[in-house]
């Protein structure tokens, strides 16, 4: 939902160096030094584009375009001070412009401040009444919320009017074409650095929109981005209707991202020799008791997740009965998820998380992160101060079988091929024996470019080996599907 403002469209092959070109011969276009910027941003050249917003808003403080999206680039980074302060410059100076107040509303969404964010994301209408982005943003908040009557409401309104929207390949004149799937409720695979936009012409539709008698453009190939299985199971049964109107080659089936509940993939893996996965149930609310969950098979301590949700967001262990219905009560959701505590501390009492995606039946290293905290993510981790953490990591990124070894390594593989899935991943810990430890193994498993901190410039060459295999993916399905190299 961190909304982009559009620069003026360029595309073609050497597109920054045409539009450079055009500025040099007229240097006081503002217009097109925002559209350099804006291609930048497609191109994934996020450091660049950052720079050249900022060269924007040098010559215009108050641009409305370079605020946006500068606040955009910054807020996926998880700037999200900077975000809100650029956002909010922008829907002070723009009081007319309805994504100003979406962008802010986000912000003040996650800071907490729900009934300021309502009452911004509620200003929009008054700008553009009915705006659709706004009750999108609304719904999605009512969801989190947990109030799932207004959420309807308001996600019924935002999809009212079904639509697909275009991106140009920017780099070429004979791009490939590409028809991505999305859900609006949430749950997709973040694509934007899987997606070669110098190449491809990207062609989105929001499946909850869609209707039988809409005209889908002709593509050479189908991304499901559609990924999470228990937030958008009606949003894949829309993805797999399309899928079959279509008839391109598709990467992630529908149907297969539908058996990767947390639940049932949990099931499924643990059956596999050299794999412990943990018991893992969606419970009713009401249920979740101390006495519910012993009846369930359950033990102290214990996770519970709402349903949906990545990054640790709505997660926590629980460590007794005194700690349950306080931890419980804060989960949104009618339903949450049990979940076996897994001990996966080695002999310095570190939890170890490592990444592993499957990108069209092969395995790629993306990366390790070491914490003392049970609930590891890469960001929070102890990294960025522990010159021997990142050491491990590097040995991992560099001789991923050299450091797990052959038995490790089967069951990654034996995992691959169980999931199916065309892009996905894994991120386990292991025991003292070698076993692969699961924690989560689904279609959403992101991808975050190297940090420009030199400490982590050993990250990249794993990280460039990704996006160049899910550039591939593409371009093979593309290829399956008619398109010709130029």
């Amino acid at each position: 939902m961190a909304m982009r403002v559009t620069g003026e469209p360029f595309s073609g092959p050497d597109v920054i160096d045409r539009i450079d070109a055009l500025i040099a011969a007229d240097p006081t276009a503002i217009r097109l030094r925002f559209a350099r910027a804006s291609a930048l941003h497609d191109l994934s050249r996020n450091v660049e584009a950052e720079r050249a917003y900022l060269d924007v808003l040098a010559r215009d403080p108050n641009h409305f375009g370079a605020l946006t999206n500068l606040g955009t680039l910054l807020h996926v980074a998880g700037k999200r001070d900077v975000a809100r302060a650029l956002y909010t410059k922008a829907a002070i100076e723009h009081p007319n412009e309805p994504i100003a107040c979406v962008n802010l509303g986000n912000a003040l969404a996650e800071a907490g401040e729900i009934d300021a964010a309502i009452a911004t994301y509620e200003r929009a209408f008054t700008i553009v009444p009915g705006y659709a982005n706004a009750h999108f943003a609304l719904s999605l908040l009512y969801r989190g919320l947990g109030q799932s009557d207004e959420a309807l409401r308001h996600h019924q309104l935002a999809f009212a009017k079904a639509k697909v929207s275009v991106s140009p390949a920017l780099a070429s004149d004979r791009p490939m074409d590409v028809l991505m799937l999305t859900a609006a409720n949430g749950g997709n695979v973040v694509t934007a650095p899987l997606i070669d936009r110098s190449a491809v012409r990207l062609y989105t539709l929001v499946v909850e929109g869609y209707r039988p008698e809409m005209e889908i453009p002709p593509h050479h190939a189908v991304f499901n981005a559609v990924g999470d299985a228990d937030r958008a199971s009606v949003a894949l049964a829309a993805a797999a209707a399309i899928v079959e109107r279509s008839g391109a080659p598709v990467i992630n089936r529908p149907a297969r991202v539908a058996t990767t509940s947390r639940a049932e993939v949990t099931e499924r893996l643990g059956a596999l020799p050299g794999v412990i996965a943990p018991k893992t149930q969606l419970i009713a609310r009401e249920s979740v008791t101390p006495a519910g969950l012993a009846a369930a098979g359950f033990a102290f301590p214990v996770l519970l997740r709402s349903p949906g949700y990545h990054t640790g967001q709505h997660f926590v262990s629980i460590a007794d009965t005194d700690e349950l219905a306080l931890q419980r009560d804060a989960l949104p959701g009618k339903e949450l998820l049990a979940i076996a505590f897994l001990d996966g501390r080695g002999r310095d009492g570190n939890f170890r998380k490592y990444r592993v995606l499957f990108i069209d039946g092969r395995l790629y290293p993306l990366h390790l992160a070491i914490s003392r905290a049970w609930k590891v993510h890469y960001f929070s981790a102890d990294m960025g101060d522990r010159a021997d953490h990142r050491a491990e990591e590097a040995r991992f990124l560099a001789d991923m079988r050299g450091v797990l070894g052959p038995a490790t390594m089967d069951a990654l593989e034996r995992i691959e091929r169980e999931l199916g899935l065309d892009y996905g991943g894994i991120d386990f810990g292991l025991d003292a024996a070698g076993n692969v430890l699961v924690y989560e193994a689904n279609a959403t498993m992101a991808v975050f470019p190297a940090p420009p901190d030199e400490r982590f410039a050993y990250r990249r060459p794993a990280v460039d080996r990704v996006l160049a295999a899910a550039h591939e993916l593409v371009r093979a399905r593309a290829r399956a599907g008619g398109f010709v190299e130029p």
